[in-house]
């Protein structure tokens, strides 16, 4: 059975399929479908399995996975591209949907796509839930710095010894003399400020008890064995991979976090940029995050040891060498000169490559009581 590569540029209004043959360039099908008749798609591909083995794909994006599941129920292969690696002309100035879709199906018969992991539903839910914890945990920073500026704008300063966001500073702001108008403002903001915050300590309990369920609680165990990661950070870090082991390398999972460095070298000149980026960006955050937690030295606290104790011995010894390794790697750098922000980002990159052999490392049955 001749088979048929759909290239299909989706989008909320409507979804454009083109199919090409694995001879020849005329389409085989080049259609337009309602973004919500998801069912005319279906019938119109199973319609051309009968006479063709159907692979279809189209670019990851705000549409999610919801069309791959159906498709993929139906019983014709679909997959979904890193629009990133997709490769790109950069002569052919002329954009349409028609002409995506079918660049699509070219780049897919011609096997130079990149393929990301689709998500069971229960993975979505989980990596949802984190996500959202981490939007409302912007919307405090945000609002935190929103009333500082509205403090100083005003020429209120917190008295001396009073820390930031502490109880007594919280009553400092509710006790202050203002006017009227500018009572209520500030009432406002405080109050959006404690509802976030109540919100955000929710979900951050529902995450931690997560993590003590069956499928995430021995993979938490073995990220917690290294400083800086509680349960919460884990789970981050869980929820935006699910599985390690698609990596081959740990140079392939630091590429996926985007801490690698850009590089433009032709014939005898090198040329090494910034990080990429291209990767997953609340990965990437996580990582930057844990290693700002304990880098300066390597002292081994009573907690941290415990939670050491609570993996197998080629764990642990994968914990001990990060710790030394990053602890060296920070001074090393520092010694030399080099900006804090590059030093994070350097630490981050290393803790990434420990972080895939940690997860990656088979299960053994002598692990410490």
């Amino acid at each position: 059975m001749n088979r048929v590569f759909v290239g299909m540029d989706v989008h909320k209004e409507k979804i454009v399929a083109v199919g090409l043959p694995e001879e020849g360039n005329h389409p085989v099908m080049r259609e337009e479908f309602g973004g919500n008749d998801l069912s005319r798609l279906v019938k119109r591909l199973r319609q051309l399995a009968k006479s063709h083995r159907v692979e279809a794909c189209y670019e990851a994006g705000p549409c999610g996975y919801g069309l791959t599941r159906t498709l993929l129920q139906a019983g014709v292969e679909c997959r979904v591209a890193a629009p990133s690696l997709i490769p790109r002309r950069p002569g052919d100035r002329i954009k349409t949907d028609g002409r995506d879709a079918r660049e699509l199906a070219l780049a897919f018969r011609a096997n130079t796509l990149s393929f990301v992991r689709i998500p069971s539903r229960e993975e979505e839910e989980v990596r949802g839930l984190i996500r959202c914890r981490e939007d409302i945990a912007k919307e405090v920073r945000r609002i935190k710095h929103v009333i500082a500026h509205w403090l100083l704008i005003h020429e209120q300063r917190p008295p001396k010894g009073v820390k930031g966001w502490t109880q007594a500073h919280w009553r400092w702001m509710r006790d202050l003399e203002l006017s009227p108008l500018d009572r209520t403002v500030l009432d406002h903001y405080l109050d959006v400020l404690h509802l976030l915050a109540e919100r955000l300590k929710q979900i951050e309990q529902q995450v931690v008890a997560l993590a003590e369920t069956a499928p995430y609680r021995e993979r938490v165990t073995r990220l917690r064995a290294f400083k800086g990661f509680s349960p919460l950070a884990a789970m981050r870090v869980i929820a935006e991979v699910m599985d390690f082991r698609r990596f081959p390398r740990a140079a392939a999972f630091m590429k996926f976090t985007g801490l690698v460095p850009s590089e433009y070298s032709s014939s005898d000149r090198i040329r090494r940029g910034r990080i990429t980026k291209a990767g997953n960006s609340h990965l990437r955050c996580v990582l930057v995050e844990a290693v700002q937690r304990g880098t300066r030295n390597a002292h081994m606290g009573r907690d941290l040891l415990k939670r050491m104790a609570c993996v197998s011995g080629p764990l642990r010894e994968v914990a001990l060498r990060c710790l030394t390794r990053l602890h060296h790697k920070f001074w090393k750098l520092t010694r030399r000169g080099v900006a804090g922000g590059k030093v994070k980002v350097a630490l981050a990159r290393e803790l990434a490559g420990f972080v895939w052999a940690m997860m990656t490392l088979p299960e053994t049955a002598d692990a410490a009581a």
